[in-house]
């Protein structure tokens, strides 16, 4: 049976250490210039979270919200007091100072993630950041992992799923970020 196409980004499934997801949660300032997505993986620009770009050795983390920070810089939750239906960090409607986005950081979790193609991917296989805009309807990204030039992620696990079989296009796999692409590797 073949893979349903349904691109959502990266999704945090756990972590290295076996805290969980939501403790190791934290939040940084947004850049100027794009729209980020719920699932969009995430690059460390000038001290603030931008958009994923492959072949950046300045992975940050994935996107899990964004919200609203008072007049002192202070984040407010991970919700926007003015409309509480915001699913996305609009660029063009909002002025990047004002935001914050809450990521889940590279360096301890294993990210889900939907293949672009038939890869055939096995344990220990490379593959790179397809960096596609996302959904304003929804606020889910639409990021998926392609063919590996430069390496930017491992895959860790092949995930059990009835309808997931990695033998076909749009296979799920569970990644982490390879330790020389991430915005604080030693």
């Amino acid at each position: 049976m073949a893979n349903k196409d349904a691109p959502r980004g990266f999704r945090a499934v756990k972590t290295l250490s076996g805290r969980p997801v939501n403790a190791v949660v934290r939040s940084i300032g947004v850049t100027d210039g794009a729209d980020l997505f719920i699932g969009d993986m995430l690059n460390l620009e000038s001290g603030l979270a931008a958009i994923g770009a492959t072949n950046d050795t300045a992975f940050l983390g994935v996107a899990v919200g964004f919200g609203k920070v008072d007049a002192d810089g202070i984040p407010l939750g991970p919700y926007n007091p003015d409309d509480l239906g915001t699913t996305y960090y609009d660029d063009s409607a909002s002025t990047h100072t004002e935001w914050v986005v809450y990521y889940a950081p590279v360096d301890d979790c294993v990210f889900e993630v939907q293949t672009n193609a038939d890869l055939d991917l096995a344990i220990g296989d490379n593959a790179d950041l397809v960096a596609t805009a996302g959904s304003t309807v929804t606020g889910r990204s639409a990021q998926e992992v392609g063919t590996s030039t430069n390496a930017d992620f491992t895959v860790l696990e092949l995930p059990h799923y009835p309808d997931n079989d990695n033998a076909l296009i749009h296979a799920n796999v569970w990644v982490i970020v390879t330790p020389g692409e991430t915005a604080f590797s030693g």
